[in-house]
């Protein structure tokens, strides 16, 4: 923590000498114009009225990171967990099947975690956790699985989760592909695709949500 508030504070130390280097440019420009088209007092209160207009750049909200924080990346619809902080002012960082190394910078906040939902868990067939974000419906029938996949996509949307697993199993891969079809048509989602091989590879279907 305390390397974060160093590195914090000599990056806004460097950005306030930016941002003086330019707004004395801009303000020497202005003076160089004005001299051609205004008398020396008109340019000598036009240059004041520009230097007060002319504020420093709010200073960025300092992100309090630490390892195993869920993040929210800058360009990245989906969150992500911190890894690592590297001394090189960058951070390791796994979005689903992703793992990178992005400037610190680039983590735009953490994100909280949500308080455990209530399970919602039928005394037979199928069962689908908000907290978990996945839906098991193996050994079910294509239509009682699709009615569950429906229900799970609705939860799943109200709770404002971006990325569920759908665990369908191998089996002749009847109900993977009922699966596919009714996904491709539901309005809530973005795209899916089969899972990695930490997540059940192809028994299971990986499905983003649309925001």
């Amino acid at each position: 923590q305390a390397e974060l508030e160093s590195e914090a504070a000599r990056h806004e130390k460097q950005r306030q000498r930016e941002w003086e280097k330019q707004s004395q440019s801009l303000i020497a420009d202005f003076e160089s114009r004005a001299e051609k088209l205004l008398t020396p007092r008109q340019v000598e209160k036009a240059v004041e009225r520009l230097t007060e207009v002319i504020a420093p750049p709010a200073a960025p909200k300092h992100v309090a990171l630490f390892e195993g924080a869920r993040v929210r990346l800058k360009g990245v619809r989906e969150l992500a967990t911190l890894r690592r902080l590297l001394k090189n002012g960058l951070a390791e960082v796994e979005a689903g099947s992703l793992k990178m190394q992005i400037p610190r910078d680039d983590i735009l906040e953490v994100v909280p975690e949500i308080a455990p939902a209530k399970t919602v868990r039928p005394a037979t067939g199928p069962h689908y956790e908000v907290l978990t974000s996945e839906l098991n419906v193996i050994g079910q029938r294509a239509e009682e699985a699709l009615a569950q996949v429906d229900k799970f996509l609705d939860s799943a949307v109200l709770s404002s989760v971006q990325r569920v697993r759908i665990v369908h199993g191998h089996g002749m891969g009847v109900l993977k592909r009922a699966i596919a079809e009714a996904l491709g048509s539901n309005p809530h989602v973005g795209r899916f695709y089969p899972a990695t091989q930490s997540e059940g590879g192809a028994g299971a279907t990986i499905v983003e949500l649309r925001d």
